[in-house]
């Protein structure tokens, strides 16, 4: 799968992968330095920064980059089947819980971001619901066996501010911690990662989506998504 990638795909060098990063966050204090890590921008011969679109009650996002690997589609697939066979088991569910778990076009799954992290890539790939929503898969390694993708997956739900960050930390990434904002505002070109030690980290916008590493002792203050002019749109503070 990753010859397939590679493809399609250059890989970000993240600009925190190397030796000089402790030496960087000694020396940058105020004012604060921005890390550009422009995870979107370097598949932009191959993918178009799309921006999301409202409907009533629901969100449309078109998404755009090159087609997800069969292991990939699978993976989507087989989350279909496991909640359909959670919600036929649970026949008092309402029609709201339902509503939440739209089926996902497996077949529609795409490539959104790549990057390259100190332990290797991360890949982030995206497939529409049936009405009109997201999920997505953030991969961080495969089986070598049969190259189903391990990493952690989730999908839109049906209320959300404009930015909704939920990083996690993997056995497949040891030394890093994975940073996903999803996106809700098409104003949002730029989400600013501010670190408590007064860094920050400047993440692309890619189909309503940002993607990036941090070493993985690294504290997370908030997350602020700006415009093409650099304002600020909107802030989410980092979960206490």
């Amino acid at each position: 799968m990753n010859d397939l990638l590679a493809a399609e795909f250059v890989a970000t060098v993240n600009p925190l992968d190397d030796s000089d990063w402790l030496a960087v966050r000694r020396a940058a204090r105020r004012p604060r330095r921005r890390l550009v890590l422009s995870a979107a921008a370097v598949v932009a011969a191959v993918l178009v920064a799309a921006p999301a679109f409202g409907v009533p009650g629901r969100l449309v996002d078109l998404i755009e980059g090159p087609p997800a690997p069969p292991p990939v589609q699978n993976y989507f697939a087989f989350s279909n089947a496991m909640r359909e066979q959670l919600l036929k088991g649970a026949p008092g569910a309402t029609d709201a819980l339902r509503d939440r778990y739209s089926p996902t076009i497996a077949g529609e799954a795409r490539g959104v971001a790549a990057i390259q992290s100190p332990d290797g890539p991360v890949y982030l790939w995206a497939a529409p619901t049936e009405d009109g929503r997201q999920c997505w898969l953030i991969q961080a390694g495969e089986d070598p066996a049969d190259s189903r993708p391990y990493g952690y997956g989730s999908c839109d739900g049906l209320s959300h501010g404009a930015l909704e960050p939920d990083g996690f930390w993997t056995i497949d990434r040891p030394d890093v911690k994975v940073e996903h904002v999803r996106v809700y505002d098409d104003t949002i070109r730029t989400v600013d990662v501010e670190l408590e030690d007064g860094d920050a980290i400047a993440l692309t916008v890619a189909s309503g989506h940002a993607l990036g590493t941090v070493p993985k002792d690294t504290k997370i203050a908030a997350y602020v998504g700006l415009n093409a002019d650099g304002e600020q749109v909107a802030r989410q503070d980092a979960p206490g």
